[in-house]
């Protein structure tokens, strides 16, 4: 067994979901520091939030909701599996949406919109991050 090779291949299989634990994690852990423990219908806003982002995406990247597609097994580029910008640029996004509170948002629209920009954030920022890569 090649263990560098299961390495790497462990990396890239894991590389989108990683980035993107963070991503919500971290946004979840920013909006309870800003506004305390979520009621249940904040926590049901972000989730409705983030279910609305891939499905926003799902209808751009797909024809209908029962299309069947495979998915690409293009190499990635080492850079593309960091997703620096991806996580931190999401994490930005929700700091900012919390502070729109004090300009009379409510907080459970802030909710609302940091579970769909993470989704819609990660996803496209994604993108960005395997572009740049394979141009650099």
């Amino acid at each position: 067994m090649d263990l560098r090779a299961r390495l790497a291949n462990n990396l890239a299989r894991e590389s989108a979901a990683y980035g993107f634990t963070l991503s919500v994690w971290g946004s979840g852990a920013m909006l309870i520091a800003e506004f305390g423990v979520p009621e249940a219908v904040e926590v049901f806003l972000f989730v409705a939030g983030a279910v609305g982002g891939f499905a926003l995406l799902s209808a751009l990247a797909f024809d209908g909701p029962f299309e069947a597609r495979s998915t690409d097994t293009e190499d990635l580029r080492v850079a593309s599996m960091v997703h620096v910008v991806a996580t931190l640029g999401t994490l930005g996004v929700t700091y900012a949406l919390t502070t729109l509170t004090n300009d009379g948002v409510p907080q459970v629209a802030v909710f609302a919109a940091a579970g769909l920009s993470i989704v819609v954030g990660y996803n496209l920022a994604l993108l960005v991050e395997e572009i740049t890569a394979r141009r650099v």
